[in-house]
């Protein structure tokens, strides 16, 4: 089975519609509904006959997506908990927002870090809190969504365990590995807990079940395959016994850490890109094991031939061999629009997957 799915980032959106993202958008759930709205009409009739979705790159289902659907701290996982400990949001106009500051970069003592559930006391945290329960008694008719949901499928959102440390330490959490390989043990344990905090204890104030875990292990390519098996392994498969379902993204090429990461616990999912190999995943897990994957920038950007990604969609037909399959890809505003659309013009030629919006 083949599905495609697409998204518009924020700086196509801007540039093409003039949208501004700025602190509200971010932090005013009902802002947010109503320019989210707006966003979405105006991909619909850029591009009716197409699967192009306003929505956070890689994090939200489009089957999973009801009218009068409210996202409540509708932020970067990471960035949520950055920020609860200290560090200072950034918003741009054009682009994603982020962070500033790197909230546990001089920490030397495990003992430095409070215990997870402390996590909920932090007054960012209370605050993504009041908004649900806020958004909840005044808007009735809409179905708010808790901070790390995106959608009503129940799959919660976290970065991955080296990517935040990385984002609260800084690079320097690289070196730590070699030098300080317990310290950051205990770190990448103590981050693993608290996700699996925040996310029982929004589920539960959102009434949300969860289904599985998208986590988005960003930063895990920057490693080798013994460094992975070492310190995001045993983490994520921590998750995936609490959870039961773990989906998996990594960035960049992902050939050299994929042994490691297909022995994560309860992985269902693995959502890669940049020629990473199929083959070398339907090897390892079959073809009912689902796989998700996005073109290269290579054959996305405004330069690249339509042969390019000619080439690329037809070697990753080949190298699924007709398993379980998630095309997607997220429109920037510097990409090839002739390609983007080439992918679903020629699998609805080729009766793969017919052109349509679900909404």
């Amino acid at each position: 089975m083949i599905k495609v799915q697409a998204s518009v980032s924020k700086g196509w959106l801007h540039k093409n519609g003039s949208f501004i993202f700025d602190q509200k958008y971010y932090l005013d759930p009902y802002y947010r509904m109503k320019q989210d709205e707006e966003c979405r009409q105006f991909i619909k009739k850029t591009f009716p006959d197409y699967p192009l979705y306003n929505m956070e790159d890689n994090l939200v289902q489009a089957e999973h997506v009801v009218p009068g659907m409210m996202v409540v701290g509708a932020i970067q996982p990471n960035m949520i908990i950055a920020a609860a400990l200290g560090a200072e949001f950034v918003f741009y106009a054009d682009r994603d927002s982020d962070v500033k500051g790197f909230p546990l970069r001089d920490i030397s003592d495990p003992a430095e870090l409070s215990p997870p559930e402390e996590v909920l006391t932090l007054s960012f945290i209370k605050d993504l809190s009041n908004k649900y329960i806020n958004a909840r008694e005044h808007y009735p008719e809409c179905r708010i969504i808790p901070p790390f949901f995106w959608d009503l499928s129940g799959r919660a959102t976290i970065h991955g365990i080296v990517t935040t440390s990385m984002k609260f330490i800084g690079q320097e959490i690289f070196t730590k590995m070699m030098n300080e390989p317990e310290l950051v043990k205990s770190i990448h344990s103590w981050i693993t807990r608290v996700y699996i905090t925040v996310i029982r204890y929004f589920s539960g104030l959102g009434n949300l079940p969860v289904t599985s875990v998208h986590v988005g292990e960003c930063s895990g390519t920057m490693l080798d395959e013994y460094s992975y098996a070492e310190f995001v392994t045993p983490y994520i498969s921590e998750l995936g016994r609490e959870f039961g379902a773990i989906r998996l993204h990594s960035c960049g090429n992902a050939d050299h850490v994929m042994e490691p990461i297909c022995q994560v616990e309860n992985l269902r999912v693995i959502d890669t890109g940049s020629n990473t190999s199929l083959k070398g995943i339907r090897d390892r897990m079959g073809r009912e094991f689902e796989i998700n994957v996005f073109p290269p920038v290579e054959v996305l950007r405004e330069e690249a031939k339509t042969e390019n990604i000619r080439q690329w969609l037809y070697r990753t037909l080949e190298d699924n061999d007709g398993g379980n399959l998630k095309i997607e890809y997220h429109l920037e505003p510097d990409y090839n629009l002739g390609n983007c659309l080439f992918i679903h013009e020629e699998l609805d030629r080729l009766e793969l997957v017919k052109k349509g919006r679900l909404y």
